[in-house]
């Protein structure tokens, strides 16, 4: 993947029109790709005419494989900048950070995250940052601690209902999947004080009414034509998917519905894991179309399991019918 300086980046592009629609007969998944890192968990975010490509970096790092959270930028998804941040938290004594989701909540952009690593001693937590443009950013600062500390949690998505902040995330561990659940709370403000919204626990189900058996984590909200929806990755020992739910009522932020599984093609990059971690972008202002970014591999053995991760768009006019990048 041919890279170009951040900074000539985005001087040379500033006020020219976004490039993605008028490039996308051109581009082939994946569309990011980095030949020693397994990059996964994407997140976008679009400014000004240029996009910024989030995601976690999975590789050695100082005598162990290491979770990163970076961002790079791009104006066509044909070139990318090298990264503006690359980060993992090992100052702060983590062995990784990952998973970030990224939104602007009124003039602010937000980007949510989790430690990573499994420490025994010290359970995978909750993070954000802060941005005015995309591209400085915050020191980190802990996110929902009041209720989480303690608690292996994960996954962070957020958005802003009136004027509370909602925060969603996975809590719980792999060895006990029954008590993986997807987790809801709100605040006035980002650092806090955060409590759960009633129970705290989120219910997702399919358009029958009924739950789809699935453990749920990566979830991000969406906000499309007024109504919240929410983007779910959804999983089992057998089948990994994007599933797109309904939030039925603004007064009940636990209660999602209408769920259904997005039907993403398969590649020749993806033969593994076909559609994981999806962040879904309603950007039908600029050419019609809602876009989707996902992770996917043709092997789950090298990087601890995880395979060698690379990212990939696919859009659609309705959320049903998907193609993905060139078709």
């Amino acid at each position: 993947m041919k890279h170009v300086a951040t900074t000539l980046l985005l001087l040379s592009t500033i006020a020219a029109p976004a490039q993605l629609a008028a490039n996308w007969s051109r581009l082939r998944n994946p569309v990011l790709s980095y030949p020693h890192w397994s990059i996964k968990d994407p997140a976008m975010a679009r400014s000004d005419g240029t996009y910024y490509v989030f995601f976690s970096a999975f590789y050695p790092d100082r005598g162990r494989l290491r979770s990163h959270v970076v961002e790079v930028s791009t104006r066509d998804f044909r070139t990318f900048s090298e990264p503006i941040v690359n980060f993992d938290g090992e100052a702060d004594g983590f062995i990784g950070l990952c998973t970030p989701d990224v939104e602007k909540l009124d003039d602010t952009w937000v980007m949510v995250f989790n430690s990573w690593g499994d420490d025994a001693h010290r359970p995978d937590q909750l993070f954000y940052k802060t941005s005015p443009d995309l591209v400085h950013w915050s020191a980190t600062r802990p996110l929902a601690h009041e209720i989480t500390a303690g608690r292996s949690v994960i996954g962070p998505s957020i958005t802003r209902i009136g004027h509370l902040y909602y925060a969603s995330w996975r809590d719980g561990l792999e060895d006990d999947p029954k008590n993986i659940r997807v987790r809801i709370a709100s605040a006035a403000a980002l650092d806090g004080p955060w409590r759960y919204a009633g129970s705290g626990n989120a219910t997702l189900v399919m358009a029958s009414g009924a739950p789809n058996g699935r453990i749920h984590e990566n979830e991000q909200f969406v906000r499309i034509d007024g109504t919240l929806r929410m983007i779910s990755d959804d999983y089992n020992d057998t089948a990994e998917g994007a599933f797109l739910y309904t939030l039925a009522n603004l007064a009940d932020p636990l209660t999602w519905t209408r769920g259904y599984e997005l039907q993403i093609a398969a590649e020749a990059f993806n033969t593994a894991t076909r559609c994981e971690a999806a962040s879904l972008y309603d950007w039908r202002e600029q050419d019609g179309y809602f876009y989707l970014i996902y992770d996917a591999a043709n092997e789950q053995k090298t990087y601890e399991g995880r395979g060698w991760k690379r990212l990939a768009l696919a859009r659609s006019r309705d959320l049903i019918h998907w193609s993905a990048a060139g078709h």
